[in-house]
């Protein structure tokens, strides 16, 4: 399993996660076959990591590269983002989810997701878009993810259908243990 990320701006580059049989190799350098790639600018990124940016959106992205840590089960990115059956799914997706959380103390944040392998476009193919308050409400559980988004809490522009098969992907069930 290949996973990608690229960062933007000074310091930034791309890498790309190997996972095989429970052993993670790390490499610089192009992430085109990955079947997923996170992507965001160094600020963002550093945002998440060390001054709380993002709500529970950067909590839940800023585990994946926390030694140790891991995002919780049900969060913002979905029930089991490290489960192979998820990221088989993902792979099999192609465009650019831009999630944006607006108005938090130390300013917007976002981050990108391409799904599947290749290039990364210029432009997303779905935007979503939440405030700081709400993400952080949905993240208490004190706002239902579904009523947020019917209420016009969680804005999403683009393609709604690619978002959809993502959160699908991403909700897919462990594979039985020891298989």
């Amino acid at each position: 399993m290949k996973l990608g990320v690229k960062l933007d701006g000074e310091g930034g580059g791309e890498w790309v996660f190997h996972l095989d049989n429970g052993e993670l190799r790390v490499e610089s350098g192009p992430r085109e076959a990955a079947a997923f790639t996170l992507i965001q600018t160094v600020s963002d990124w550093r945002g998440a990591l060390f001054e709380g940016r993002g709500g529970a959106f950067g909590k839940q992205a800023s585990a994946l590269f926390r030694p140790g840590s891991q995002p919780e089960p049900g969060g913002a990115l979905g029930r089991n983002p490290g489960n192979p059956a998820a990221v088989a799914a993902l792979q099999n997706l192609d465009g650019l989810i831009r999630m944006v959380v607006s108005g938090g103390e130390r300013g917007d944040w976002s981050i990108g997701f391409k799904l599947g392998p290749g290039a990364i476009p210029d432009q997303p193919t779905t935007t979503v878009t939440v405030s700081a308050e709400v993400a952080d409400r949905l993240e208490r559980g004190e706002l239902d993810p579904l009523q947020a988004f019917m209420s016009g809490q969680i804005q999403i522009a683009g393609d709604m259908a690619l978002m959809m098969q993502m959160q699908m992907a991403l909700q897919a069930p462990l594979p039985p243990a020891g298989s």
